[in-house]
């Protein structure tokens, strides 16, 4: 005769057919007598070494009596050895499934189910997990120490809470499977919650996010990752979250280890990205094949993102086109060969070095390419307008005179012209530097036209004591040319003192010719009333010495208002650049 279909306990009015199932295991019972009281069947109270009759439970025994669990009764076992597959692909399962301290023989399988409360293996041993295309209305929990040997598949599931893998250990415990890749897979996963990868999670595979869509934060604080190594010896990506939509912070800190490329190429993270204490690059392996550390390519954080106290430099990281909010970093931030170029932020942390000689360094710590022939100008832009809003223009300066220097070192300037002409543009551009800063120090301008100007005089000054200035001859005063000036020592006529000059005839002044000499502009009548001649000299390099002088300054006193007025017009050109 067939076995009856299992009867519940007296006061519960639904039957379950169990038929395909007896006879039931003694473990099978508790099971049964807590579901349908829904309660917890406690078959063991710690995780089982190995399998007996008074510890293990069918897995699709589970499977059953999850499709029929209802209001007030829903799987709940501990201690439990679950033998065979747990399959409920494409299941509806109206309540929630909770494990702990149970060990699985095969993975248990939830492939395109629903299921109506929360999914939870807290303390478990799995061989591994498949729920991808799964709707979860409650918590996916794989914490408390629980323990997978291979992937974990959750590829595009819904979430309705948090997901929870905190002290996950993504590992087999066996050194002979290493070159086995093991994964944390969520593909496109929606969690309406936080992701926890908290309190010692730990994987030796590849944990990849790309595209999840998290309502929360994604907390990685503690966590170890060791990204998979091939057979060449190439480490595969440790934590790879692009395309990844955060609404709250993503936390890598406090102690999150990666041995392996932490990726984030264009994901969206609202809040924080906080990397404070973590260790990249953990092994230190990864610039033996140039491979990339840390990638923020085109990522967008609203907030912070925080890169202090990192337990080794950054090196070989990668930030092109990503854009944060506010700039946390420190001495212990930056490595070499970073790529920078198109890296945007709006301010740095008040707790940011705020030096331009610590900024200058961070900026020549980029790619070499990017220091040389494929010059970025961007980062040093980005430095300069972040410094101009912080109301440190000083700092600001520093920046663009050592961006210009570069550019000079580059070699990009005067590169579209022959080589042997590229010398000629090379050497004005070093003058516009030295004079003025690249117009950002006008007052270097300032200083060498006032000691010109005061060297001059002092020389003309000089040079008329020893006859080199002499008045001019056409004037309202009358024609001078009869005018007889007694020699003064060793026989020189001194013509700013002569007596024979009318009364009415202004005196010469060193200062005011110097000034009308050195600057067109300023006319005090000097130079129509007195000029240089080396005839009328005592000693003709006087005479020429005075003469030349005199066109020196008029050369430069021109190039000097060339210089000023390259001064105004070149940060208007520079702030069209930057727009």
């Amino acid at each position: 005769m067939p076995t009856p279909p299992f009867q519940a306990p007296t006061g519960t009015a639904d039957r379950i057919d169990l038929s395909a199932f007896m006879p039931l295991r003694l473990a099978e019972q508790m099971l049964l007598r807590a579901f349908v009281d829904d309660d917890i069947a406690r078959v063991g109270l710690r995780r089982p070494l190995m399998p007996s009759a008074s510890i293990s439970v069918r897995g699709a025994l589970v499977a059953h009596l999850a499709r029929h669990a209802g209001a007030a009764r829903r799987v709940q076992l501990v201690g439990a050895w679950i033998e065979g597959a747990l399959d409920l692909r494409d299941a509806s399962v109206p309540e929630g499934l909770w494990f702990f301290r149970c060990v699985f023989d095969a993975s248990p399988c939830f492939d395109g189910a629903r299921i109506g409360g929360s999914l939870s293996f807290p303390g478990c041993l799995l061989p591994g997990l498949r729920a991808e295309d799964c709707t979860v209305a409650g918590d996916v929990a794989l914490n408390a120490g629980c323990t997978v040997r291979r992937d974990v598949r959750l590829a595009r599931a819904t979430v309705g809470g948090d997901l929870n893998c905190g002290r996950l250990q993504l590992s087999s415990g066996e050194r002979v499977d290493m070159q086995v890749p093991r994964r944390l897979v969520a593909d496109g996963a929606s969690v309406a919650g936080d992701a926890l990868l908290t309190d010692g999670f730990e994987s030796d595979g590849d944990v990849r996010l790309v595209g999840l869509r998290l309502v929360g934060d994604l907390r990685a604080s503690s966590a170890r990752l060791s990204g998979h190594v091939n057979g060449d010896g190439r480490r595969s990506d440790a934590l790879n979250l692009d395309l990844a939509r955060v609404a709250g912070n993503v936390s890598l800190n406090r102690g999150f280890s990666a041995a392996g490329g932490v990726r984030l190429k264009r994901a969206r993270i609202d809040g924080d990205l906080d990397c404070t204490q973590a260790a990249f690059d953990a092994f230190g392996d990864m610039g033996w094949r140039g491979a990339v550390a840390f990638a923020l390519d085109r990522a967008r954080v609203g907030g912070t993102l925080m890169l202090a106290r990192l337990k080794q430099p950054l090196s070989r990281a990668t930030l092109a086109d990503a854009s944060v909010g506010t700039l946390h970093d420190d001495d212990t931030s930056w490595g070499e060969s970073l790529v920078l170029d198109g890296f945007a932020y709006r301010q740095l942390a008040a707790a940011a070095p705020a030096s331009s000689g610590f900024r200058i360094e961070w900026l020549t710590r980029q790619e070499p390419a990017h220091m040389g022939r494929d010059f970025r100008p961007q980062p040093w832009q980005q430095l300069i307008r972040a410094f101009q809003r912080m109301g440190l223009a000083g700092a600001a300066r520093d920046v663009a005179v050592a961006s210009e220097v570069q550019l000079r070192r580059a070699g990009r300037i005067g590169a579209h012209l022959p080589r042997g002409w590229r010398w000629l543009p090379r050497l004005a551009h070093r003058g516009f530097g030295v004079l003025t800063g690249y117009g950002h120090r006008p007052w270097r301008l300032a200083w060498a036209l006032a000691t010109l100007w005061l060297a001059s005089a002092g020389l003309f000054t000089l040079a008329a004591e020893r006859g080199a200035i002499v008045p001019t001859v056409s004037l309202q005063a009358g024609d001078l040319r009869n005018a007889v000036c007694a020699p003064g020592e060793g026989g020189t006529v001194d013509w700013t003192r002569c007596t024979a000059l009318p009364p009415a005839y202004p005196a010469f002044g060193a200062l005011a010719f110097s000034l009308e000499h050195a600057l067109p502009f300023v006319e005090p009548q000097q130079r129509r009333l007195w000029t240089v001649s080396a005839a009328h000299a005592g000693s003709l390099v006087w005479g020429e010495g005075a003469r030349f002088v005199a066109a020196l300054e008029v050369g430069l006193g021109w190039a000097a208002c060339g210089l000023a007025l390259l001064c105004l017009v070149a940060p208007l050109t520079r702030n069209r650049a930057v727009a």
